[in-house]
């Protein structure tokens, strides 16, 4: 993990998926032979990871909280910034079984991801 921190952050190109060349930088060094402080595990996202799109979204929500994935990742960048607002809350709220005086109180409304104006 820090030598792909490292690599990322001696990039010089800057903007979206620098976090994707520097993992291709290494994976290329270990199929070359010249990395060998570490290797790439490969997972199936399916059950671990996902990264929603507002139409793969309506089938999470919809899912049983017991086979989610184990980490959603909602980015503000591609389409999952276009996923409904509310739909975010009531699924975040779900998932942290949030109670209705936890839900009410404000203190979770930072959680979602929205479109800023620029992205319209």
């Amino acid at each position: 993990l820090e030598l792909w921190r490292n690599e990322i952050d001696t990039m010089t190109i800057s903007g979206r998926g620098r976090d994707q060349d520097a993992l291709r930088t290494i994976y290329n060094r270990i199929e070359k032979g010249t990395e060998k402080e570490c290797e790439l595990v490969r997972m199936e996202n399916e059950n671990h990871i996902t990264f929603p799109t507002p139409r793969t979204f309506d089938k999470l929500v919809k899912q049983d909280l017991s086979v989610s994935p184990t980490l959603i990742h909602i980015s503000n960048s591609v389409f999952a910034k276009w996923i409904d607002t509310e739909a975010q809350n009531e699924y975040i709220s779900k998932v942290l079984r949030l109670s209705e005086e936890e839900r009410g109180s404000g203190k979770y409304d930072q959680v979602t991801v929205k479109a800023e104006q620029s992205d319209m």
